[in-house]
């Protein structure tokens, strides 16, 4: 394969991946495709790190347990978050390649207070993994690529934590955390239908996380379980050049979300109940992603990437510890190739979506809100990337 059009197919693959759907992260390099690697020469070092901060407003209605009536108003978040990946990758011949990329592709980081109105739907959430994946890339030809790897994925520090009521004036904060490891895998091809025209196809298992830890209230239970699918991914991608100067990258993303029908969390610190399911009726989640990019001169290329994402939730489910509706993503990307085989990727990115809630589950004779209300939610997005590569 030409460098030309080695370095074609490799840009394509450049910044697209930068959006989320509140929970699962499709930014630097997770979920690329296990193929991807087929573009190594001999050697390939990429070190990069996504940063972004949120800001959550919801306004509306939740059952207030203390006076036993609605609370109403305003409730926000605002956090911060680094996610750091990178990837080695070796060629061991002139068709096998194989690597390892560690990524952290699910994340939460919500804090909506612990004194808010909407404390007993949720107070914070947070949640952080890291994924390691070797992964091996092997040519059949110059058309042909296939490729395939483990997901040794390590859940450190999953965290739902609510307010419940103590007396009939005070509450206290509930704080669930736990901790797991779980394992799948992935697969992937590609296929150089010309000199011009590229497809992709790459597919992510289902992994089973079965979290253990403790729940505290006044006094801690250190029996707590939380278990949840993390969701197999298909994505799909179609490259062309126009020529030299521009190419295009269509992507789609197909997260089977529906494995999660609702959420137990047993064990907790409470009494009575000491056991809580969570209804929550998740649907597959579909997002497309487009980029155009610009080749400026022999060191300097822009892209431009749009995405839409449908989450996973639906209205009467939708809570605030995963408030995920329909959401867009703009972003501007630069590389700047140093050398031959020397890279730097920096892109920025705004990201907004505006997730109505209509959760009003029985309460005796009648039902009440939990909330129900909009959330507009917001996001700017860094991405930096440096890549090596060695001849």
């Amino acid at each position: 394969m030409s460098y030309y059009y080695r370095t074609a197919i490799l840009l394509s693959l450049v910044s697209i991946q930068s959006h989320a759907n509140v929970v699962q992260y499709f930014t630097g390099i997770n979920y690329s495709n296990p193929t991807e690697i087929f573009t190594t020469k001999k050697n390939q070092m990429q070190l990069g790190a996504t940063g972004f901060r949120t800001i959550g407003r919801f306004q509306g209605s939740v059952f207030n347990f203390n006076p036993g009536d609605y609370g109403a108003g305003v409730s926000r978040t605002s956090t911060t978050s680094l996610l750091p990946y990178g990837r080695i990758a070796t060629g061991i011949n002139e068709k096998e390649i194989e690597g390892v990329d560690i990524t952290e592709p699910f994340h939460s980081n919500w804090n909506w207070g612990n004194n808010s109105f909407t404390r007993y739907t949720a107070t914070q959430t947070y949640l952080t993994d890291i994924d390691i994946s070797p992964r091996l890339s092997y040519s059949f030809s110059k058309q042909w690529q296939v490729g395939g790897g483990l997901n040794f994925n390590f859940l450190n520090n999953n965290e739902s934590n609510w307010a419940v009521p103590t007396s009939s004036t005070t509450y206290a904060s509930l704080v669930n955390r736990t901790s797991s490891f779980g394992l799948g895998f992935n697969v992937g091809a590609y296929y150089l239908i010309n000199q011009t025209n590229f497809l992709g196809a790459a597919y992510y298992s289902k992994i089973r996380q079965q979290g253990r830890g403790y729940s505290n209230l006044e006094t801690p239970n250190n029996s707590f379980t939380f278990d949840f699918n993390m969701p197999a991914t298909t994505v799909l991608s179609y490259v062309h050049i126009f020529n030299p100067q521009w190419l295009a990258n269509l992507k789609l993303f197909y997260s089977e979300w529906s494995a999660n029908q609702f959420l137990m969390f047993k064990n907790t610190a409470v009494s009575n109940p000491q056991d809580f399911t969570v209804p929550t009726q998740y649907r597959n989640s579909t997002a497309i992603a487009g980029a155009l990019r610009r080749q400026m001169n022999d060191k300097l290329g822009l892209t431009a990437i749009g995405v839409v994402d449908d989450g996973p939730e639906r209205d009467q489910y939708r809570v605030l510890n995963f408030p995920a509706d329909r959401q867009y993503f703009l972003a501007l990307a630069a590389d700047y190739h140093f050398t031959r085989n020397t890279s730097v990727e920096l892109l920025y990115g705004y990201g907004w979506e505006t997730a109505r809630m209509n959760n009003s589950p029985p309460l005796g004779p009648t039902t009440t809100p939990f909330p129900m209300g909009d959330t507009k939610l917001s996001a700017n997005v860094v991405d930096f990337k440096l890549k090596v590569e060695a001849d």
